[in-house]
């Protein structure tokens, strides 16, 4: 069986990798972290060559591809720690949106809209929603709001099912976060606001899976890239007249760095096969999340002591693939969080 990418999925990601390569160098993302942390320019430059809708319907401007072409996209904004939400609307609201709420779909694959997924409560997790409902009308707080001080409109998770609202409706406001990777998050505030209930909560899991599945593409990214910024930087360090990377400490904690990020990248993938396919893949996203947690850690921490202090030099791009690694680590849940919900999917499941 041949598991290589196609043709034109290879030069999807070639197309991606060299927009984003050429944009993103650390002076444009000092410049675009100073002036707010998010790169819209960017985000509707993807969009005009067709990248943001690639996996959107044709009906809607997308070019109607599955959530393996999403997926390489994501891939490469980690690889490049690009400030756009990716995540948020490619990964997670265009792909449930498309299944229960195709109207709302209008204008995100020509980056005119961006639509974002409100999932964090202030209390208890992600799993069993906290926020209040009542007749379609939503009270409460959510927290952590990816790209939520520049989106449109919310996907909101609440204790009786997932509603779409208006970030501009009445009731809705919307307070900037300080985030650890320099994007911004948003703290928004439902007070009597008017939603559309799209789907039950038997349709959380399904969000949740994009997510997780999302958040590990993300992370396969960042540590491949992490690791290749390592591998290139103990190649050139002398140190007793000795490359470092021929020490064999060096070369044992280098080697368990590229294990853990292809872990992650392989688990990411076969969740991703699953969702492309149509099929259940809680437990595959599950297993995804915590490799992509608990691997992801390891492997930025491990980067940056093999770089000594200048691992952590704001002017070196490495402490940016680390800061990006603690959010997604963070997002969805922790590891611990990751590790009892996916034991708790495989306790239920009939032997």
């Amino acid at each position: 069986m041949d598991f290589s990418f196609s043709s034109d999925q290879e030069e999807l990601r070639a197309l991606t990798n060299r927009v984003l390569t050429d944009r993103c160098t650390m002076e444009h993302l000092k410049e675009i972290e100073d002036a707010g942390g998010i790169d819209l320019v960017l985000w509707r430059e993807l969009a005009d060559l067709g990248i943001v809708g690639i996996g959107m319907p044709e009906a809607d401007g997308g070019a109607g591809l599955g959530f393996a072409e999403v997926a390489i996209v994501l891939e490469e904004v980690g690889r490049t720690v690009a400030q756009i939400p990716a995540m948020a609307v490619m990964g997670m609201a265009a792909p449930f949106l498309a299944e229960y709420a195709p109207k709302q779909l209008a204008g995100l694959a020509s980056g005119e809209r961006i639509v974002t997924v409100a999932i964090h409560d202030l209390v208890g997790e992600i799993h069993t929603p906290f926020l209040a409902a009542k007749g379609g009308v939503l009270d409460g707080v959510k927290t952590n709001v990816p790209f939520g001080t520049v989106a449109d409109g919310f996907i909101v998770t609440a204790a009786d099912g997932i509603y779409y609202i208006d970030a501009k409706a009445n009731g809705v406001t919307v307070e900037r976060q300080a985030a650890t990777d320099g994007i911004p998050d948003a703290k928004v505030t439902f007070s009597g606001a008017a939603a559309e209930k799209i789907a039950g909560l038997d349709a959380l899991d399904r969000l949740i899976e994009y997510g997780q599945t999302s958040q590990a593409l993300i992370m396969a990214g960042v540590t491949a890239q992490a690791v290749e910024i390592m591998s290139a930087y103990v190649k050139e360090r002398v140190q007793f007249d000795r490359q470092i990377a021929t020490f064999q400490a060096v070369a044992q904690r280098a080697a368990e760095c590229r294990i853990d990020a292809d872990a992650i990248k392989l688990t990411a993938w076969g969740a991703t096969m699953r969702l492309n396919n149509g099929l259940p893949a809680g437990e595959n996203a599950a297993s995804a999340k915590y490799c992509a947690a608990e691997g992801g850690a390891r492997v930025v921490r491990a980067c940056v002591h093999l770089h000594g202090g200048v691992g952590v030099d704001r002017d070196y791009p490495l402490h940016r693939y680390y800061l990006w690694a603690k959010k997604q680590e963070l997002f969805l849940g922790g590891t611990m969080q990751s590790l009892l919900h996916l034991g708790k999917l495989l306790a239920d499941t009939p032997a």
